[in-house]
């Protein structure tokens, strides 16, 4: 019953220390009031009382299970995300996002306050699982999921995993308690798009903190620190500069020093590394902007120069001002080219947003919870083994394709060939480069391959087709492992290079499959997966994030067996198209 059973049986342990419920083994009736402290409502009546206050968008295809209509469905259902068969619990209601959506929203009763609160973090650790599956794919979904909350009222529980999960929460509990609803909050007006139609995707506090880590000073999560709002000055670790007139919108920027054995320091009187971003009112005037931050770079190396102050000199020297758009990044620092690097894609990365909250809170995305001692920076990788993550055999469809006559093929493999052939008839040419002809297979299964939704939901089973080439280039439907499947069939069948690395993703949580391939003598890493789920959430305004990239860069984010696996040191991202 999909990879959510096995993470969720390790909780075995704690579930066997609920009581038994429901002794007499009779089914509740749901229309009958029972009633709990002053509450007269349902489960069923709970989870349409907490719907209009979730925030849930119009427009989101939903689907109700209930004890009145999908008895086993909802059994199934319960068992899957927090292990209890029918007999352990009383009454339970659900309302799902289909699709590629986390919405859910969950009532749960039990037999006494016991065994619900015995539940509770049972279903809180599942916030977590239901954030795994979205990463990567949809990561406004994973943001959902991850900020989701679950409420215990006497012996009723309440998961919310929606767009307000606050005022979902407080709905519950007045409900539970017979109290009145709260009043609906208004919800902020949306802000009037701008003359050119720019939206920021997301804050400069994001940004900042994202180039910070990742590239800049990846030594700042271990640092003792805290924040302020970005109205807010004088914070230890960031000093927010609002538009007073000056010519960003706003800007943010974090300033620290290095002593002899290593340590950091935020705002010392020497400061001698430094990240700055701006957002600008337009992209010529963050051109200038960089241009200026570069004259004031040399400036101040001159500066230092002169009262004979080389290593600051030196610092300086190898800072850079860049524009992306019409954001702007000044960098001084030791890995100044690194986050030189990195400065485009995250501005156009959606991952961006949120990052600072998801950084203060300790999610993933910026913090590495289980670090492997022998790779600095990388999680350690444990092998999920929730799935089946075999690879398909193209044997009989390579040597078929050398001896140009497929006519040995049958089934499946005829059709993958006959497939295959097709796809390169049109994006390959004569004289390509390895490079270019990567490049093309990248974007041709990136733009036409989607991903099969069914993978993420509970109750549905994927089609094993989806697991290999067949998904990915006869029915255009797959999950990772068919998308690094079809990109490495394609790849050989040009001539390149190419393996196929069965991993990890969020903290070795979820297996996870991409690829590598050899230009040149250099081994790169490419996850087509999340590239396509990048173009999916964000259009044309998504820039490819994972073609050809270091191992470093991958292990922020992916797990997998790093001693035997080839160690990517170069990138090439000449072909990389937005």
């Amino acid at each position: 019953m999909k990879r959510l059973i096995s993470l969720l049986l390790s909780l075995s342990l704690l579930l066997a220390l609920l009581p038994a419920c429901s002794q007499s083994g009779s089914e509740p009736d749901p229309s009958v009031p029972v009633e709990e402290g002053d509450a007269l409502l349902t489960v069923r009546e709970l989870a349409e009382t907490v719907l209009p206050a979730s925030g849930r968008e119009e427009a989101l295809d939903i689907e109700r299970l209930n004890t009145d209509e999908d008895a086993d469905r909802l059994a199934a259902y319960i068992e899957a995300i927090c292990g209890l068969v029918r007999e352990e619990w009383e009454d339970a209601a659900v309302i799902r996002g289909m699709g590629a959506s986390a919405f859910e929203l969950v009532v749960l009763r039990l037999g006494d306050e016991d065994a619900a609160a015995g539940l509770e973090p049972v279903l809180t650790n599942y916030l977590t699982v239901r954030a795994g599956a979205f990463t990567g794919y949809a990561p406004a979904e994973a943001e959902m999921a991850s900020n989701g909350r679950v409420r215990r009222e006497g012996r009723t529980l309440g998961l919310f995993i929606c767009p307000d999960p606050e005022g979902a929460g407080a709905a519950f509990a007045a409900a539970c308690n017979g109290e009145a609803l709260p009043a609906p909050v208004e919800p902020e007006p949306e802000p009037e798009p701008e003359p050119d139609g720019f939206t920021p995707l997301f804050g400069l506090e994001d940004l900042l903190h994202r180039l910070l880590l990742e590239a800049a000073c990846p030594e700042w999560r271990s640092v003792e620190k805290s924040w302020s709002t970005p109205s807010g000055t004088n914070s230890a670790t960031a000093n927010w500069i609002p538009d007073d007139g000056g010519d960003w919108t706003l800007g943010g920027v974090v300033e620290w020093s290095v002593d002899e054995d290593g340590n950091i320091a935020a705002f010392t009187w020497d400061i001698e590394y430094e990240v700055s971003v701006y957002l600008m009112e337009s992209e010529e005037e963050a051109a200038d902007w960089a241009g200026t931050l570069s004259q004031r770079l040399k400036d101040e190396e001159n500066k230092y120069r002169q009262r004979d102050d080389q290593v600051k000199a030196e610092l300086l020297a190898n800072g850079q001002a860049v524009s992306a758009g019409r954001y702007v990044a000044s960098i001084v620092s030791d890995h100044t080219e690194d986050a030189v690097l990195l400065f485009p894609r995250i501005v156009n990365d959606p991952e961006t947003n949120g990052f600072f909250r998801r950084y203060i809170d300790g999610l993933q995305s910026a913090v590495v919870t289980d670090p492997d001692p022998d790779y600095p920076g990388r999680v350690r990788f444990t092998p999920p083994n929730e799935e089946d993550m075999s690879l398909y055999d193209t044997s009989a469809i390579l040597a078929a394709w050398e001896a140009a006559d497929p006519s040995g093929l049958t089934g499946d493999d005829r059709a993958v060939y006959d497939a295959a052939e097709a796809v390169l008839s049109e994006i390959i040419r004569d004289g390509m480069s390895n490079l270019e002809k990567e490049t093309a297979a990248y974007s041709w299964l990136v733009n036409n391959v989607d991903y099969d939704w069914t993978h993420q939901d509970v109750l549905a089973e994927t089609d094993r087709r989806s697991y290999g080439p067949y998904g990915g280039l006869v029915d255009r439907r797959a999950v990772c492992l068919g998308y690094a499947a079809s990109f490495q069939l394609l790849m050989n069948m040009c001539g390149v290079e190419c393996i196929t690395i069965v991993g990890a993703a969020f903290n070795s949580t979820g297996d996870h499959a991409w690829n590598m391939v050899k230009l040149n003598g250099e081994w790169y890493c490419v996850d087509v997966t999340w590239d396509a789920n990048g173009r999916e959430q964000l259009g044309d305004a998504y820039e490819w994030r994972y073609f050809n990239v270091t191992s470093d860069e991958m292990g922020k984010n992916h797990q997998w067996d790093y001693a035997n696996t080839p160690e990517a040191t170069a990138e090439d991202r000449g072909g990389a198209a937005a």
